[in-house]
């Protein structure tokens, strides 16, 4: 029993590392709350999507973005609004966050990525009558079609062998 439950744990790991180590179009959803300033309680949210194929896992890493949508006070803003590049960061390999500005209009706002890790992103702000603030971002990596298969492929192939375990027994 212990011979089957582990080949089948194995393979599900296999799977799961073959579906990682191609690299890919990645989409990302991110959302927040304006935590801090004169538009504190304000929720914003979108995607925008990147090629991982130049990753190497070294240092640090800047990705161009190749597409963005996301809706913040109440606005639609694309990759055209900005007044950057507009890239994700990368530091050994672990996903940073988005850099993002916006440069005219009410407010001028930036989502910085973290230093070290992607729970330091945030969003600031400011208006042309000074008032700021902030407020964290959140990231969610959205699955590939390719993923959801390999994935249910792979729980497929633990059901089967669970069932065969049953009826031997």
């Amino acid at each position: 029993m212990f011979k089957r439950t582990f080949l089948a744990a194995s393979l599900g790991l296999f799977f799961a590392v073959l579906s990682s180590a191609e690299a890919a179009v990645q989409t990302y959803n991110f959302s927040g709350m304006l935590d801090s300033g004169y538009y504190v309680g304000e929720h914003f949210s979108g995607s925008f999507s990147f090629n991982d194929v130049a990753l190497i896992d070294i240092g640090e890493e800047w990705l161009v973005v190749d597409s963005l949508s996301m809706n913040i006070l109440g606005n639609t803003y694309t990759l055209a609004n900005a007044g950057a590049p507009v890239e994700v960061g990368y530091i050994n390999g672990s996903f940073l966050g988005l850099s993002y500005s916006v440069s005219s209009g009410e407010p001028q706002f930036s989502f910085i990525p973290g230093l070290s890790d992607v729970s330091e992103a945030y969003v600031a702000y400011d208006t042309p009558s000074g008032l700021s603030g902030a407020g964290d971002v959140m990231y969610a990596p959205v699955p590939e079609p390719k993923d959801w298969l390999l994935i249910l492929a792979g729980l497929g192939l633990v059901g089967v062998m669970v069932e065969r375990v049953k009826r031997r027994v």
